[in-house]
């Protein structure tokens, strides 16, 4: 039952931040010169949608999310590589959160070099993926290049904002709920089913000594 209703919560808040994706990146739209794409404020949220969500949400929140306002906007040429793009992503960075989770507390507000190398790889991706998107839709592989600064330029303040806002949140760190997640379960947890399945087979047996008269 539990892990229903766990399903149930992660379904909802994914969907939510699908629709805050989708917003914020339509809410600012700047035409880049001389190409077919645009500068927005989306990877904020996609960034801060894989601290919130985890690792797997984030990357179908900013998946679909990115790829949705493509599709509202008017660039819907790109929003099948926006899907993978913006997928791609929040795996890097939610990657890079796993990787320096439970190095900060969550009193502290230390950025770890971690999440900023994160967001650097991400940004560098998204750079290199529009490029190869535009060159395939338009054939052109030169005007493209004029976009690489344009997207680095976006990823790099939308990375920014992220940090800003989860230092606010309490700290750069890992939250419990991808740890859980993503980290595989300890010693003191397995202990925990045992006792649990000890306490129903005990149950069990009262139930059936109950219902025999006994």
């Amino acid at each position: 039952m539990k892990k229903e209703n766990f399903s149930v919560k992660d379904m909802i808040t994914t969907a939510l931040w699908i629709a805050v994706v989708t917003v914020v990146t339509m809410s600012i739209v700047i035409p880049i010169p001389l190409t077919q794409g645009y500068v927005n404020l989306g990877d904020s949220v996609v960034f801060l949608g894989v601290y919130l969500l985890g690792r797997r949400n984030g990357m179908i929140a900013a998946g679909i999310g990115a790829a949705l306002a493509d599709v509202l906007i008017g660039y819907t040429a790109f929003a099948p590589f926006t899907l993978i793009i913006k997928a791609a992503m929040a795996f890097i960075f939610g990657s890079f959160l796993i990787f320096s989770a439970g190095k900060i507390t969550p009193q502290s507000k230390k950025v770890p070099a971690s999440s900023i190398l994160g967001i650097g790889l991400a940004t560098l991706l998204m750079a290199g993926g529009y490029y190869l998107a535009e060159w395939l839709i338009t054939g052109n592989s030169v005007t493209p290049v004029v976009s690489i600064p344009w997207n680095i330029l976006q990823g790099s303040i939308g990375g920014i904002l992220a940090l800003l806002l989860m230092a606010t949140l309490g700290g750069i760190r890992m939250p419990k709920q991808v740890q859980k997640e993503e980290k595989p379960a300890n010693v003191s947890s397995k202990d925990n089913v045992e006792q649990e399945v000890v306490e129903e087979v005990e149950a069990e047996i009262v139930s059936t000594r109950q219902n025999d008269g006994f």
